[in-house]
């Protein structure tokens, strides 16, 4: 990221400059029908005539990308990844300019603008790009004319040009991008959720909101599958100083303040939730040469197609063995030519907290989990942040159940453990 990105906390003004803009974010299903649109609308509308400076970010509606998706694989099924990109963007287009039109039905003035017309530039592959600037004085330009700004999410513009999608998740990137470039007075994410809770309350009914979570803790979560907010919109956070608040779109109640800020000296060990991932395929690649040049070389092969092994392995000379999530990673192992073995019908089961590596518990609770449900675990990845257990698909929310609650995440903090 280079200085386009501005320095320091959110909300910092410039003498004689009015105070900065507020950028909301609304997910997929908070848009997927056009009463919710009008709804999220009518909410902006109020802001603005709040005398609030408004910076939207949108998803596409819905199932949108699914749809998108399944549409390019009917004319090819590996679809050219720039044209992928081209036939992807169009979802969080039509939300943009869907919701431009509702808000001039308040009386608003709003204007929706693709990604690379919002600054948003990118660089890397078609599919996984990665924001390294954002050029403000588009926006800024609409805000100082008294308009609502709405920005696709999900997407933006490379050094040629090129339009290029940021990946699933996108939209939240695009969102704190924004929010740091313009100095914005807060970055909300509405979502169908109520903020981040202890575990995911659909499988744990008695999982306990968090009110409020460091940045580089919600980092760990996101990455283990708390589908809340997408890991490099968080990292993207804590580096630029944009404190980020998650809350339901439609409905008040709890809402979650993820703040950025440096790790105390000493944490000690404490666990903050328990995350899960679904879709879990374990790979096993055995080629000859496949040892200390081989490997790191495959490795860089596959990073630079944007795939990012869960866990890691070489438990033989000769094999690699990793975790991917979701069949979007095996389509480009097939594309890279890749000969490999591919076990599905796995799941993940992360827990997050702080010094989870300081002291025996966590990991011992982990095994034992393993143990008591009758299962060996085939996978397991281990760091002070997050411990990743990688469980039979049909056992999966039962050990998310068990974790919780062996971990005491359904009682207050103070009778826990």
């Amino acid at each position: 990221m280079n200085n386009a990105f501005r320095a320091g906390k959110t909300g910092t003004m410039v003498t004689g400059q009015p105070p900065g803009p507020v950028v909301r974010k609304y997910g997929g299903t908070s848009l997927a029908t056009p009463g919710r649109i009008r709804d999220a609308a009518a909410d902006l509308a109020a802001c603005a005539r709040a005398g609030a400076r408004v910076v939207v970010v949108v998803s596409a509606m819905g199932d949108t990308t699914d749809r998108l998706v399944a549409l390019a694989r009917g004319f090819a099924d590996r679809p050219d990844p720039r044209e992928l990109d081209q036939v992807l963007a169009t979802g969080e287009q039509v939300s943009a300019a869907l919701m431009a039109l509702a808000l001039r039905q308040h009386g608003v003035a709003a204007v929706s603008l693709s990604g690379g017309q919002a600054g948003i530039e990118t660089d890397g592959e078609p599919g996984a790009a990665r924001v390294v600037r954002v050029d403000p004085e588009p926006v800024l330009g609409r805000l100082a004319a008294g308009q609502v700004v709405v920005v696709a999410g999900f997407q933006g513009r490379d050094a040629a040009g090129e339009l290029r999608t940021l990946g699933r998740g996108g939209s939240d990137t695009t969102a704190v991008a924004l929010a740091a470039a313009l100095g914005a007075t807060g970055c909300e994410i509405c979502t169908d959720v109520p903020g981040v809770h202890t575990a995911d309350p659909r499988i744990v009914p008695d999982s306990r909101p968090v009110p409020s979570i460091r940045a580089d803790v919600m980092a760990e979560l996101a990455r283990g599958g708390a589908a809340v907010l997408h890991p490099r919109s968080v990292e993207l956070a804590g580096r630029h100083g944009v404190t980020v608040r998650v809350t339901h779109a439609s409905r008040t109640g709890p809402a979650t303040t993820v703040r950025p800020g440096a790790p105390a000296l000493e944490r000690g060990t404490e666990v903050v939730g328990i995350a899960h991932a679904r879709d879990v395929h374990l790979v096993r690649v055995a080629e000859p040469g496949l040892g200390l040049r081989g490997g790191p070389r495959l490795l860089a092969d596959l990073a630079g197609s944007g795939l990012r092994p869960d866990t890691l392995s070489w438990p033989e000379r000769g094999e690699l063995r990793f975790t991917v999530r979701g069949a979007e990673p095996l389509d480009r192992l097939e594309a890279l030519g890749v000969r490999c073995t591919v076990d599905s019908g796995f799941g993940a089961v992360s827990v997050v907290g702080t010094g989870l590596l300081d002291a025996p518990g966590p990991v011992a609770h982990v095994l034992r989990l393993a143990g008591e449900l009758g299962v060996t675990v085939p996978a397991m990845a281990t760091s002070a942040g997050r411990l990743t257990a990688v469980f039979p698909g049909g056992l999966l929310e039962a050990a998310v159940r068990a974790l919780h609650r062996s971990f005491g995440l359904d009682r207050p903090g103070e009778d826990r453990p």
